[in-house]
């Protein structure tokens, strides 16, 4: 396992301030993808930080999509029931994205997808600001199956994220699984309105004897001026398993694209694109898609994924290839950083692996992962000091949760305190169980300010 805090770690370690209820019966499920329909890791963003108030998107035991908001740091959750739209599916992949656009307060919903019709709903202008609206389901206007006005569209994995001038933007692939396309688009605050829909990767070309595919980002983020990055595995047509690390980037907010070269790209980035591969990851690795990543202080892009490797295989007797995903035993997080010539490093944490995993840089560049394993939320950390070469366990959570862990990134940049997202397993399929938040900061040693 990543081994429990030392001397060299110790400065990292965390504390947790707060444990507050959002709900005592969210819901639960029972599909072929799992018990939880709240917090997957495809949800770019769940939770989101904004003017010191936070809001929490999910579903309640009555399958209503909920929008809960609290005062930080301290304030009760107060919840928003949207309850003329009902949530049918026991797909686990169908969850609820998040946006808010800080430019007009306006909060952003998408909701319900594995290549469906598109849900999404937004508020009006201001809901975001207390000041100026108060809380209550009137302040969301209808569903709707478009962005752009008269333009209908299926979807699957929306992501909304917010852009550094303040505005927002939305992400979705169009397609299935191995045969499928990422569409980016851009709101318009002064507005209102969503525009400029375009296509930024594609599942079309040749890749041995498959000839379509889709990627699977661990996300896009912003980092120090403005670029925008973007890193993602490929899954070909057919069912196989993940392959390879991508990377880009753009300059001018998702408009054109460059290479891991620094190279534009002259159509979206697709199998055979000049450039775009970081890292040769085999399928016969078990490579696992939709992980976590960020962008430090320097500019340099940090993911951690799991896989197996051929160590690691070779430990309990298996072979590359053996399961999709390979041996449980067998897989390992791999932490994954571009450094500032542009070079892929890499290393392997010890240990078997837990979930997927999302992983948060503080303002001296260290590094926070969260991830559930044997049903608990674990904090594991390292230092920039060391480059990252001394993960370790800061904290351990006793579950047992259901979900995978997510955070809220806003606030974590503008505050330093990980809130994030547990609820608790079912003892009995489709029970309803207590969703929470969790806030944790940093550990302040005795004698020490």
């Amino acid at each position: 396992m990543i081994r429990d805090g030392g001397l060299a770690i110790d400065a990292l370690r965390v504390v947790k301030m707060r444990d507050v209820l959002v709900d005592a019966k969210a819901l639960t499920i029972k599909g072929a993808f799992g018990r939880a329909a709240n917090g997957k890791s495809f949800q770019q963003d769940a939770m989101v930080s904004h003017l010191g108030w936070q809001y929490l998107a999910y579903y309640d035991s009555a399958r209503h999509v909920c929008v809960a908001r609290r005062k930080l740091p301290a304030g009760d959750w107060k919840v928003v029931r949207l309850t003329d739209y009902h949530f049918r599916s026991n797909d686990a992949h169908n969850t609820i994205s998040m946006g808010v656009c800080p430019k007009d307060a306006t909060i952003h919903l998408a909701f319900d997808h594995h290549c469906n019709r598109l849900h999404y709903r937004v508020s009006g202008k201001g809901a975001a600001d207390p000041a100026k609206a108060a809380w209550s389901p009137k302040v969301f206007g209808p569903v709707r199956p478009s962005l752009e006005k008269g333009k209908r569209i299926s979807i699957t994995y929306p992501r909304f994220w917010q852009t550094p001038d303040g505005g927002l933007q939305f992400c979705y692939r169009r397609g299935g699984s191995g045969n499928g396309d990422r569409m980016l688009v851009d709101y318009d605050p002064e507005k209102g309105e969503w525009v400029n829909t375009r296509q930024i990767d594609s599942g079309k070309r040749r890749y041995g004897k498959s000839g379509s595919r889709c990627s699977y980002p661990n996300g896009y983020t912003y980092g120090p001026k403005g670029r925008l990055h973007a890193t993602w595995v490929w899954r070909e047509g057919g069912g196989t398993a993940n392959h390879d690390l991508v990377h880009v980037y753009s300059d001018d907010q998702g408009k054109t694209w460059c290479n891991d070269k620094g190279k534009e790209l002259k159509r979206p980035a697709a199998v055979d694109s000049p450039g775009i591969t970081a890292v040769r990851i085999p399928a016969t690795y078990g490579l696992m898609n939709t992980h976590g990543q960020t962008v430090d202080s320097q500019g340099r892009i940090h993911v951690v994924m799991w896989h197996c490797s051929d160590e690691s295989l070779k430990a309990i007797g298996a072979r590359p290839g053996q399961g999709r995903w390979g041996p449980q035993k067998a897989r390992r997080y791999h932490h994954y950083w571009r450094d500032g010539n542009g070079v892929w490093q890499h290393r392997e944490l010890p240990g078997i692996s837990g979930n997927r995993p999302k992983v948060f840089i503080d303002r001296r560049d260290n590094a926070y992962l969260i991830y559930r394993k044997g049903g608990d939320l674990v904090i594991a950390a390292a230092t920039s000091a060391a480059k990252w070469t001394d993960w370790q366990v800061v904290h351990r959570e006793k579950g047992p949760f259901v979900n995978e862990m997510l955070g809220d990134p806003y606030r974590w940049k503008k505050e330093g305190v990980l809130s994030v997202v547990v609820q608790t397993e079912p003892k009995e399929d489709h029970q309803p169980t207590a969703l929470r938040v969790l806030d944790f900061g940093p550990h302040v040693r005795q004698g020490k300010k």
